[in-house]
């Protein structure tokens, strides 16, 4: 069921996305090792349209952890029943993500 409306800021103008990639570039620059999981987000809340958005800035993000060549994992979105809220799985959806996480690459 789609009932969220949002309203998402553009990732060049959102002041959260420029601190991030400042801070993985000091992270990097320090010799730290980063991988990065994008999500989870409840994209079941989403109305057609903020979906479309949510969507578009996922890709986004994405593009620019590819072209850092940074480690990164965007998993599926989990079923609507393991979200009690738009951001925050029930333990169940964390374990899954944490089962899956353990057989990135990375973590081998």
């Amino acid at each position: 069921m789609r009932v969220r409306v949002l309203e998402w800021v553009d990732l060049e103008a959102s002041v959260q996305w420029r601190s991030f990639r400042q801070a993985v570039e000091i992270l990097r620059r320090r010799g730290n090792q980063v991988f990065v999981l994008v999500g989870p987000f409840n994209e079941h809340m989403l109305t057609e349209a903020g979906l479309g958005q949510y969507r578009a800035i996922k890709t986004g993000i994405e593009a620019w952890l590819k072209g850092q060549d940074l480690p990164h994992w965007v998993p599926e979105v989990l079923p609507s029943e393991l979200y009690p809220d738009a951001s925050h799985p029930f333990a169940e959806g964390y374990e899954r993500l944490a089962r899956e996480l353990a057989t990135h690459p990375f973590f081998k």
